[in-house]
Parts: C-alpha cells; structure tokens; sequence
C-alpha cells in the first residue's frame, strides 16, 4: 500500500527523533536522467517507508537517507520552517542558545508570543535574521496585494532625479505649489487654444517647469502608491509630499528587498519599484534558498575575492554596496571565484524554481516545507573539516589628526580570508569592514567629549565565536546613548543595542580579537582589548567605513563567517555565558541595564590567527591623536 508524500515526510519528521542512525531507506532509486524541472519533487503518491533519521526527498520522488545521498553526490538542504544556521542550530546533546526560539519567531516576522511584529521591529534580513520560507510562500499567495500592485504604473519613479528623502521636505513642498499655479496657467492656455492637453503646450514658456514639477509629484506618488500596497504607509500620506512617514516607509521598503536601508529614493531603490510584485518576491526566495545552501555545503567563497559576485537566474541578489570592498575592487591573486552563487543557482533549477509561477506552484505542493536532496555542484578539494585559515584585515586610509576633520577615503577597509590551498595562500573572501574614529566618551565626571579609539594593529587571533552576543556598555558610554525616544512623551531604556539580538551592538555573531603573549613559563595569556569582527545593525556605517574600533562585517556576512568556522574549523562548544551586568541609567528618567548572559560560546581550537595591517596614514601625524580612548566593544 502506497502512502501521500504528505504522510512520508511527516514519518521522516518523526523517524529523525526516534529511529536508529543505521537504519536505511528501502527501494531507493538512481536519480533519473530525464526529470524535469516540471515533474520534480511534485506531491505524488511514493512507495518508500521512511526508516532513517534526517531523510531527504529526491527529485524523482524518492526518499534517500543522508548517508545513501552523500554517496549519491547528492547534497540535503532544509527547505522547513525550523531551520536556522548552524550558529544557533541544536548541538547533538539537544542544546541550543537560548537566542534560538526568538531568531525562529523573528524569522517569521512574529514575537515570542506568536504574534506578529510591528513593521519596524520586523524585516530582519538585513540584520542577519534569514526570512522563513513561510513569509515568502505568504507573499506569493497574497493576489489582493498584487493586483495592489498591478494597478500602479511604475515609470514615473524613474523621472525622480535625486534619492528623495524627508530632508527634501521644505524643496518638494516649494515645487508642489508652483506646479500648482503653473497648472493654473496652462490649464487658461490649454483652454484657449483648444488643446488636447498639456503636451500641446510645449513652447509655452511656463511648461517646462511645470513639467519638472509634475514629474517629481507623479514619480513620489508612484512610490508611494506602493508603499501603501505593502501596508507600509497610509493611504492618506500618499500625496506627494515627503514626510517622515514616508521616509520610514521607504527603508521599510528597502529591508523587505534587502537594499541599503537609508530612506531614501535612491537609484537601487527606484529600480527596484520598477519590478513587478511577484518578482521581489522570487528574490526573496532565492535570497532564503542561498542561505540554506550556504548552510548545507558549508561554502563562504561569494566571488569577492575574485570577479566579483555572479548572479542567480540572471538575478544580482545583494546592493552594490555588499558586492564590494569599496577601493579595491580588482581580483586579489589566486582569489576564489563565486561558488555560492553557482551553487544557489543550481538548486533553484533542481527544485524547478525558475519564475514566480513555478515557485508559487512548488509552495503550493510543499506547504509545510521539507527537506530536499540535490545535485549541486561539488565544494572545492581544499575544504575540509579543519582548515588552515587566516585572516587580514586592512585598515585602509587612516587620518590621525587632533580634531574630526571632513575627509576623503578611497581605500576603504576590508577583512580577507585566506585558506592554505598546498602552496597557495588563497583568498576565499574580501569583505568591507570598520575601524575606529571619533566618538562620545563620558569622563568620569560626567562631562561628554569627543576622543579618538583606535582599532589596535598587529597579529591577533579568533579564539572566542559568541552566537547571539550582548554587549555590556562600559562606564565611558554616555547615559544619553543609552535611551531612546518614544515620541509619545516617554523614553525608554535602548535594550536592542545591549541584545542578544539582530539589532544589538555587536550584531548576531562575534568573534573577539586576542593577543597572544607568551609566558616565561612556556605558557599562553590571551589579552583581551575589547576589539572584535562581528555583524552589525548599523547598516550604513559599513559603508562609510566607521566604528568604534571594532571591525564590523554586515550582518549576514558575520553569521557565513561563523558557520564558515563552525563547518571548518575544529572547535569545542562552551555554551550559555552565565553575565551579571547591572547599571543605573540616568537621563530622561532613571533606568536600569541588566544582562544575564554573554552570548553561547564556541572556542576555536586552535584559534584562527589575524593580522590587522596599520593602512595608509594618510595625515602628517603618524600615531593617534593625543588622549586617545581606550579601544572598547561598540
């Protein structure tokens, strides 16, 4: 008697907590040569018993347990609505960060307490959060939303010459009312000569700048057509106008398609408004399957290191910004070529997601997601368990002058993995980075000002990866960076930035910066600056290249980092860090910081050892300025 594939993959669901890891599955098959991307991993009725832990589902129809895939060449991907990178994943013991269940919630773009999130406390991709592949399956089934769409003509956007935000108020207000009257004008003119409309009007001498007008007042309201249609604006506010809630629109916009979150019309964003709803939603998708591929065949190499990254189905996936370590763009020698890509596209073809309609009709057989095995093509012979990995992290243009002086970078900095490839020392990633600069420290009378912290230079090593870290604001953190405004009459204690969470200091991963001294008793001491590579909720700041000294990566990119080490490197799993941090905040009210934990542990063993190069200095002074601070934890 056959059984629905529903009923298989649920026997597997249950077989993977309670059946022996030698079991096999029964009448597996080779992978058929002539399935096609139409008939593959279709819901039809299959004769295989489900008798191992972590059984996949081939494209022909057949389950394979891992071992039986592996030695198909055949690689498993989770496609379920449970799976989180190996960074937060259950341990073999069944323990886990205690940051798990909440990034499992925010996934979903929901709360602890299964309800969903406000807008602005949700869309966390682009803080290291990968989207759950319910939130596209949602998106694509939600026909009043595209029709929203659909109904909106989208070319006007592209007349806005400059990326619009709310500092353009009082400019797009002013041209507003002289469209106004000149559309009074021309309309008398129109009138008169018995035109048809205002295109017939163009010697007119007022027509020309009415034009000008008029194209930025359709080109907002376009934009702002669209917002609404997300829900992100109110139909009200869609009027031309440009107002903080437009604004706040416009980023929310930018974080559900993962562009730079800046809140303004910029040209990725205008672009992006030019493609139809359903498309975003495919890239979103195929953001989600990328990042479950990466998981899966524990690849880091994303072409930066080498020609850059490739697209997926004809399909650039990351803003130009994160494509690139801004001033050094050209390959580095013997630099990894884009596998991530190619092997996101591989699997997007396998399981027949090819457009939205395929992938809408491959949800619509899979609602509860699954686990799939795929035919991807093969990692590089230099991965393996434990690699021999090294990192360099170069500061770039460096200014140490006395006083914050405006200032033109064109070799930003960047952080390079390397792997020893035999005789090769191979570059596997070039990412932008931060170093230090100017900032506010509280002195210990309360005064504020500003001093320089400087990023520390020379041989360092990754000993300590916290999974979900917190961050302990030192006594030289002003009060006043630690309360936010409500605009409600009320202020509150800013709990994201001291986390764990996608919006906390230090990001969602970190990997702390030691340096090695060596005892006279043939003994190490590990001294601990403050300083390290982690992600980052302060998005823009990479790309200007600015920090407090530590050295921040884009979120997604500090969570590949991690599992990247996880997957590659030898390491030992310490866990929950038990903290007892208390402090009383004192502005716009009294407050209280507690933090109980430091973050979940991972010890490199051995560590991975950096070299942070001192850069080009470009000022006359060649070591920081006088009274610099003490270099600490953003």
């Amino acid at each position: 008697m056959t059984k629905p594939l529903s009923c298989v993959l649920l026997l597997a669901a249950c077989a993977s907590q309670s059946t022996p890891r030698t079991a096999r599955t029964t009448g597996a098959m080779a992978p058929s040569a002539q399935a096609s991307s139409e008939v593959r991993f279709a819901a039809r009725e299959v004769a295989t018993q489900v008798t191992c832990p972590g059984a996949a589902l081939r494209g022909d129809g057949q389950l394979v347990c891992p071992d039986e895939a592996k030695a198909q060449g055949l690689t498993i991907v989770d496609l379920g609505d449970q799976w989180t990178p190996r960074l937060f994943a259950p341990q073999p013991d069944g323990t886990a960060p205690n940051f798990r269940a909440t990034y499992l919630a925010m996934s979903n773009d929901k709360g602890l307490d299964g309800k969903p999130l406000p807008h602005e406390d949700e869309l966390a991709e682009l803080y290291g959060v990968v989207p759950s592949l319910a939130i596209a399956r949602a998106r694509l089934a939600d026909d009043a939303r595209h029709a929203c769409h659909a109904a909106i003509d989208p070319a006007p956007i592209l007349q806005l010459d400059k990326p619009y935000a709310q500092d353009h108020k009082d400019q797009i207000a002013a041209a507003s009312a002289t469209r106004k009257v000149l559309e009074k004008q021309l309309e008398a003119i129109r009138v008169k000569r018995g035109a048809a409309d205002f295109a017939a009007l163009a010697d007119v001498p007022q027509y020309a700048r009415w034009k000008k007008a008029d194209d930025l007042h359709r080109g907002l309201v376009a934009a702002q057509q669209r917002l609404v249609c997300e829900k992100f604006l109110a139909e009200k506010d869609a009027d031309g106008s440009m107002t903080w809630r437009t604004s706040n629109a416009v980023e929310l916009f930018q974080r559900r398609n993962f562009l730079m979150p800046n809140e303004r019309l910029d040209p990725e964003t205008r672009d992006a408004m030019q493609l139809d709803s359903r498309e975003l939603d495919f890239r979103l998708a195929l953001r989600i399957l990328r990042e479950r591929v990466v998981d899966a065949t524990g690849l880091i190499e994303d072409g930066t290191a080498g020609d850059g990254p490739q697209p997926v189905l004809g399909r650039l996936l990351d803003p130009a910004p994160m494509r690139a370590a801004r001033g050094v763009e050209k390959p580095l020698p013997d630099g990894a070529p884009d596998l991530i890509s190619a092997a996101t596209e591989a699997a997007a073809k396998e399981l027949g997601w090819t457009g939205p309609a395929e992938l809408k009709a491959f949800f619509e057989r899979h609602p509860n997601g699954l686990r799939v095995a795929l035919a991807l093509p093969p990692v590089p012979a230099y991965h393996s368990a434990h690699m021999e990995l090294s990192t360099v992290i170069d500061r770039g243009d460096v200014w140490y002058d006395d006083r914050p002086i405006a200032r033109k970078i064109k070799h930003r900095p960047t952080l390079v993995l390397y792997v020893t490839d035999g005789a090769t020392k191979r570059p596997l990633v070039r990412w932008p980075t931060t170093i230090g600069g100017w900032s506010d420290v509280r002195l210990e009378g309360g005064f504020v000002v500003q001093k320089w912290k400087e990023s520390d230079v020379g041989p360092r090593v990754w000993k300590e990866l916290y999974a979900a870290p917190t961050w302990l604001p030192p006594p030289s953190t002003p009060d006043r960076d630690l309360v936010k405004n409500n605009y409600n009459g009320t202020w509150s204690l800013k709990t994201d930035i001291m986390g764990p969470g996608p919006h906390a200091a230090f990001g969602v991963a970190l990997l702390k910066h030691h340096r090695v001294v060596k005892l006279k008793d043939g003994t190490e001491r590990f001294d601990d600056n403050g300083i390290g590579t982690h992600g980052s909720a302060s998005v823009t700041s990479i790309v200007n290249g600015t920090s407090h000294g530590c050295h921040r990566l884009y979120n997604q990119l500090a969570v590949r980092l991690a599992d990247f080490l996880l997957v590659h490197r030898n390491h030992e799993v310490k866990g929950e860090t038990p903290e007892v941090y208390r402090r009383i905040v004192r502005h716009k009210g009294t407050f209280v910081a507690k933090i109980n934990t430091r973050g979940y542990l991972y010890e490199m063993t051995p560590p991975v050892p950096v070299v942070v190069k001192a850069g080009n200095i470009k000022s006359a002074r060649k070591v920081p300025p006088r009274d610099s601070a003490p270099a600490r934890p953003d």
